[in-house]
């Protein structure tokens, strides 16, 4: 049901305004008039960019609901009817509101992709812009298919590499929790101990225990401190010089940059090649690819292709201009480009690269493991020795 804005008369000199629910602006009239009152005008309650962005949806859930519809016009059933099922069975709540928003937009006579328009938060431009490409050419069964196909994968992506930190990241956890327990509450124990026996610290148990009484009196300072580079850190993602600067040093990092260069590599080439396939226009695909880059520095690679492109010059002589782009993926784009099968091309690019951004991912993550396993127990020795350092003194000065 969509919420409609009425303004109605009465009688014949009063007016009331208010909101009614209904499936279409014809029912809200019959409605209305079916009360008793004579409609002045009735509108559809607009959804604002702002409150349209404040819905969300999982990439799981919009990929079951995008499989969903297509196996359902598939069987011939009638879009209407096919959210209508949809609705009937969907248990998010969000979902569920904006599927029935967008059937009474279509009722009332609207495009399907003119309806995904009032959600960005949830349906982006790639997913309009290809719903769109499937209206025009009278395949959009075969085009959230593809969709579908894209948003499982690249949540496959996103899950695997969830699952590759996981285990450094609790490692990581469990380590400094370890150590912080340790320095603030049983190192402090046993130092005093020693001083109440007269004992000498050593250099390193003394070390230790100014990081402990660091620690212990000015925690505040240090969450502080940690909370102002976290927001210092967020705030230059906004500075596009800055965030611009920071992508460009993330690449040249040995290893990981191979990994951001790989996955958005993979991104590129899989987005670019499903909005071809689709029957998108080459510069509509590349503006449209170009905002699904998250790394600045290839974003404006791309950006430049683009523009290289809407001058006249082929996909592949642009590609090759640009830093972004290895010799790889300007020759596979030749090929493609001149066999009339780029699409096809541009899909084993990224095939490639997502194999590419797995092997990176695993060796990120064996070399992590050993790197956290060495930086603990560096810091653990440390503090034994630190600890065992006054125990000797004491044995060497009874003895």
């Amino acid at each position: 049901m969509t919420k409609f804005i009425y303004k109605a008369k009465k009688g014949p000199d009063e007016i009331v305004e208010g909101s009614i629910e209904a499936d279409s602006e014809n029912v809200a009239v019959n409605k209305l008039i079916q009360s008793g009152y004579y409609p002045v005008l009735v509108h559809e309650e607009s959804i604002s960019a702002a409150r349209a962005s404040v819905y969300r949806v999982k990439s799981k859930d919009l990929a079951q609901f995008t499989r969903h519809l297509s196996e359902l016009l598939g069987s011939g059933l009638a879009l209407y009817n096919a959210l209508n099922v949809i609705e009937n069975q969907s248990e998010n709540n969000n979902l569920k509101m904006i599927i029935g928003n967008i059937k009474g937009r279509i009722k009332d006579g609207k495009n399907f992709s003119e309806a995904l328009k009032n959600y960005p938060g949830v349906f982006s431009e790639l997913y309009v812009n290809l719903v769109r490409s499937g209206e025009e050419s009278g395949s959009m069964n075969e085009v959230l298919i593809n969709i579908a196909d894209f948003l499982d994968k690249d949540e496959d992506m996103r899950y695997r590499v969830i699952a590759a930190l996981a285990y450094p990241g609790l490692m990581a956890i469990v380590g400094f929790a370890t150590i912080f327990i340790l320095v603030t509450f049983i190192v402090p124990s046993l130092v005093n101990m020693f001083i109440d026996m007269g004992q000498k610290l050593p250099l390193p148990t003394r070390m230790l225990m100014g990081a402990s009484n660091f620690i212990k009196f000015y925690w505040i300072l240090i969450i502080f401190f940690i909370g102002g580079a976290v927001l210092l850190f967020k705030r230059s993602r906004s500075n596009p010089a800055l965030k611009n600067k920071m992508d460009r040093i993330k690449l040249k990092i040995p290893v990981f940059g191979k990994l951001v260069r790989d996955t958005e590599l993979a991104r590129f080439s899989r987005t670019f090649s499903m909005l071809l396939k689709n029957g998108v226009p080459i510069l509509n695909s590349l503006e449209i690819t170009s905002r699904v880059i998250t790394n600045n520095a290839i974003r404006e690679d791309i950006d430049a292709v683009y523009n290289d492109v809407k001058a006249g010059m082929s996909i592949t002589s642009a590609i090759k201009k640009r830093e972004s782009f290895p010799l790889f993926v300007s020759n596979m784009a030749a090929v493609g480009e001149e066999g009339g099968f780029l699409d096809k091309a541009l899909l084993n690019i990224a095939r490639n690269y997502e194999t590419e951004a797995d092997r990176a991912m695993k060796i990120i993550t064996a070399l992590l493991e050993p790197a956290f396993i060495l930086i603990m127990g560096l810091v653990v020795g440390f503090i034994v020795v630190a600890m065992l350092l006054p125990v000797f003194e004491i044995s060497l000065t009874a003895h």
